[in-house]
């Protein structure tokens, strides 16, 4: 009985696992594949990138508001997507968690993360709209 339990245990931890690498592998897919999403993230850009028009290094507090606005829209669509899928926010957080701590040698949705820090970073989102202001004069 003890070893049934113990594989039975066993199982279910590898069944978890598999999962937490699966809810990584559906987001890499949503981030990559879904149109609306890209679409919304493009639209955002476009409709405030006059903003950062300015070529100055200097960051206004405006950037500061707009780059919220941008992580609650990234966030939202995130959330919906989960919810979608039958995960959590804590089930993706606990899967990003564990593959940022095995590290890419181990763990290939390291990388991923290391692209979606990205997608969040500040400094990125800056240089994102600057690009976009810059598409946009054309």
């Amino acid at each position: 009985r003890c070893s049934e339990r113990g594989r039975q245990t066993g199982e279910q931890a590898a069944a978890a696992a598999a999962a937490m690498g699966g809810v990584i592998e559906d987001v890499a897919e949503f981030l990559f594949e879904d149109a609306e999403f890209g679409t919304a993230l493009e639209t955002f850009a476009k409709d405030n990138c006059k903003a950062f028009a300015d070529e100055s290094e200097e960051h206004k507090l405006e950037y500061t508001e707009l780059y919220q606005k941008y992580q609650g829209l990234f966030e939202s669509k995130l959330e919906a997507f989960l919810s979608s899928k039958g995960h959590t926010s804590e089930e993706f957080m606990k899967a990003c968690q564990e593959a940022a701590e095995k590290g890419e040698e181990e763990d290939e949705n390291a990388a991923f993360l290391t692209f979606l820090l990205a997608l969040c970073d500040y400094e990125t989102f800056v240089e994102m709209m600057r690009e976009t202001a810059q598409l946009e004069a054309m």
